[in-house]
């Protein structure tokens, strides 16, 4: 089996061993997602052969072809990927869940892979729809209370963005054959070819698809209902990963495949990142539960990855770029350390903890880790993507380069109350801290792999940079 294809398909076997398994489903799920990562990590070793290594079939009809590539963007979000499910896995160790829940997680990362892999449109809307069925019954199935009603909110916004995507996916081909005389999937071969009166139907059925994804606001109410309703590690993996491919597809294909339409409707572009950045900070501030607060964060932040990307300057896109891998490691760390937090009280309201900072010193140092990288302190991963990214709209549309600059303010706004309220303010009569112990040696050492990377990133971003900076050349403006 070659590398690109083992990326994808070793998860979906080993989801199908999770199922057989059934002495022990959440080992063969562990051992599975560690050898994805392993095989994640090869690409590293030649990282300037990377354009070189690619997986390709025979073409068949309408030329669709079987394509895999990868470059420092995939790669970086490959890597993400299979780290979280590996963090998820590990998280979720001492729940009892049946086969099925560690089968999913395995049956996502797959799909996840094949995703950021594919180079050829047919195959990469394939494995778009495939992400959908394994985290609908991740929330569903394994949720809390309201998981039914928010799994199929969650199917039926993805669902129509996906209805919208494949109608311009499938315009943007047949477009290319009236122009050309050939049928092509390829992404590459697309790049550039939309013009003429209906591009514009065409670029907006793309963006609409893609925007469900990222969420853009007013796309985004199915977000909260499922991170809150969700197991702790779906929302990991839901934040972490599945907020990144709309981002992923807008840099892949939309902007490639429309760079006149992007140019002038970038006003536009940057105003919904600068709305989803405002309006999500907004949103964080009014809530009263905690891992609603992370859930509208997630809004607000991929907002300042959107206006790296919509600049389209080298440094817009590339801190845009490692934004999406910033914003997977600590809103991941955060919805893990809200998890922990449920398992021992069965609550998550801001009010019904306090005086916490005693009773666990370590989940407190972890949460204010994690908050202080979210909200872009300096020598931290949150600071490097954030900057850039404003600083690559500043040099288009300085006007949301500020308003970029009030959503940092506002994540501090929302972010430094509730850990002190948590950790540090005082606790009522009915308040749920006594329940509640400090990490264990297990849920330690996941929280320093997460913070040791958000360290380093945030201390030596160059060689990340360098990573994903190449990948988003395509997209930047001539």
């Amino acid at each position: 089996m070659r590398l690109l294809t083992a990326l994808w398909a070793l998860p979906v076997l080993g989801g199908f061993a999770a199922l057989g398994w059934r002495k022990d489903p959440r080992g063969a799920a562990l051992g599975f997602s560690v050898l994805v990562l392993l095989a994640c990590a090869l690409p590293l070793l030649r990282l300037d052969a990377l354009s070189s290594l690619s997986e390709a079939g025979p073409v068949w009809a309408w030329g669709i072809r079987y394509r895999l590539g990868v470059d420092g963007l995939s790669l970086a979000l490959c890597g993400l990927t299979a780290f979280l499910t590996v963090i998820s896995i590990l998280g979720s160790w001492k729940q009892e869940f049946s086969p099925g829940y560690w089968a999913a997680f395995l049956f996502l990362e797959g799909a996840l892979m094949g995703v950021f892999l594919a180079r050829d449109v047919f195959f990469f809307y394939i494995f778009w729809e495939a992400v959908l069925i394994p985290m609908f019954f991740i929330i569903g199935l394994w949720g809390s209370e309201g998981r039914r009603h928010a799994a199929i909110k969650f199917f039926l916004f993805t669902f129509f963005g996906s209805v919208f995507l494949l109608l311009g996916l499938l315009a943007l081909v047949t477009r290319h054959h009236q122009t050309t005389g050939v049928w092509t999937w390829d992404m590459d071969a697309l790049r550039g070819g939309a013009s003429g009166p209906a591009a514009l139907a065409t670029f907006a059925a793309v963006m609409i698809g893609f925007a469900v994804k990222v969420p853009v606001v007013p796309l985004h109410t199915w977000l909260p209902d499922a991170h809150t309703e969700a197991p702790a590690a779906g929302s990991v993996m839901l934040a972490g990963v599945l907020l990144k491919m709309g981002v992923y597809g807008i840099v892949r294909v939309a902007l490639p495949a429309f760079p006149e339409l992007s140019r002038s409707l970038l006003p536009w572009l940057g105003a919904c990142a600068a709305i989803n950045v405002i309006y999500g900070a907004l949103c964080a501030m009014a809530q009263t539960d905690l891992k609603r607060l992370v859930a509208y964060s997630s809004v607000a932040h991929l907002g300042f990855c959107l206006l790296g990307v919509f600049s389209r300057t080298p440094e817009g896109l590339a801190g845009g770029s490692l934004q999406l891998i910033n914003h997977g490691l600590t809103t991941g760390a955060l919805f893990l350390m809200v998890g922990f937090l449920y398992e021992r009280s069965h609550r998550r309201g801001i009010a019904d903890f306090g005086e916490l900072a005693g009773r666990a010193p370590w989940l407190a140092f972890f949460f204010g880790f994690s908050v202080f990288a979210s909200i872009g302190l300096p020598g931290l991963n949150g600071f490097v993507g954030e900057f850039m990214s404003l600083a690559g709209m500043t040099r288009v549309l300085p006007s949301l380069a500020v308003a970029g600059v009030a959503g940092v303010t506002m994540a501090a706004a929302y972010l430094l109350p509730a850990y002190q309220a948590v950790f540090w303010g005082a606790a009522g009569p009915e308040a749920a801290s006594a329940r509640v112990t400090d990490l264990d040696s297990r849920e330690r050492g996941l929280l320093w792999s997460l913070s040791l990377l958000m360290l380093l990133i945030g201390l030596c971003p160059g060689p990340w940079l360098r990573l994903v900076s190449g990948a988003a050349a395509a997209a930047v403006l001539p």
